[in-house]
């Protein structure tokens, strides 16, 4: 091979190795910029799951919950321990005043046996057992209902002859927190076109949204969550 064939070959291998090199340079910002479209979908069902209210309403075991939500725990000697869930402390707001039965009431599982007053309104709460009320919770109108609605916040001690049969009606563990999870999807229902965004910081409501509502908002959320004039939804898991 001459002198002359070597370079003409040299010169092609040359320019190969260039074209090669400024494909690549041309390539790496073409695919920075393809890159996130596929990320980015990816992302997506992420978001949407953002925005599903999970974990919105504590409920702790031990607690048997009403789907009016009130809840009934245990005592002792045929007697059981009554207050609101969580979900009625959120609506409500800072508590003005709580009206609860003397001693020697009577009260029915199902009917208004509890009144909260506070930011929204007042707040009629149904019974989740039948029975005779022993006592009233002294603290129940220092504020411990919404700082510890299933603690320091009860409201009721009740002699619960029925217990047995209102079980039925109430829902715990797992099925409870199932129940608050399908209450927190339609409570979006309820307030999204009238709070959107405004509901919460971080997706969760503040106490007191529903003094925000509309009066056929906080209707509604009185008929269809807590059974005021008989409404409500029944619930199954």
């Amino acid at each position: 091979m001459n002198n002359g064939m070597l370079a003409e070959l040299q010169a092609a291998k040359t320019i190969e190795y260039l074209l090669a090199v400024g494909f690549l340079v041309l390539f790496v910002p073409f695919w920075r910029f393809a890159e996130p479209r596929g990320p980015a979908l990816e992302a997506q069902p992420a978001r949407r799951a953002a925005r599903v209210p999970t974990g919105w309403f504590h409920v702790p075991d031990g607690v048997a919950l009403h789907p009016g939500h009130a809840w009934a725990r245990s005592a002792t000697d045929g007697e059981v321990v009554v207050g609101v869930d969580d979900f009625a402390r959120a609506v409500i707001g800072p508590i003005g005043d709580v009206d609860l039965p003397a001693a020697g009431t009577p009260i029915r599982q199902g009917e208004p046996a509890i009144t909260l007053r506070g930011a929204a309104g007042s707040l009629p709460v149904v019974s989740p057992v039948d029975g005779l009320v022993v006592a009233r919770n002294p603290a129940a109108r220092l504020h411990a209902v919404e700082s510890d609605p299933y603690g320091d916040g009860w409201l009721l001690r009740v002699h619960a002859p029925r217990l047995a049969a209102n079980g039925r009606q109430l829902l715990t563990g797992s099925t409870a927190r199932a129940f608050m999870e399908d209450v927190a999807e339609r409570l979006r229902g309820v307030v999204a076109p009238t709070l959107g965004p405004a509901l919460a910081d971080g997706g969760l409501p503040v106490s007191g949204f529903a003094a925000e509502l509309p009066p056929e908002a906080w209707e509604r959320i009185k008929s269809e969550f807590f059974f005021a004039d008989g409404g409500g939804v029944s619930w199954k898991a």
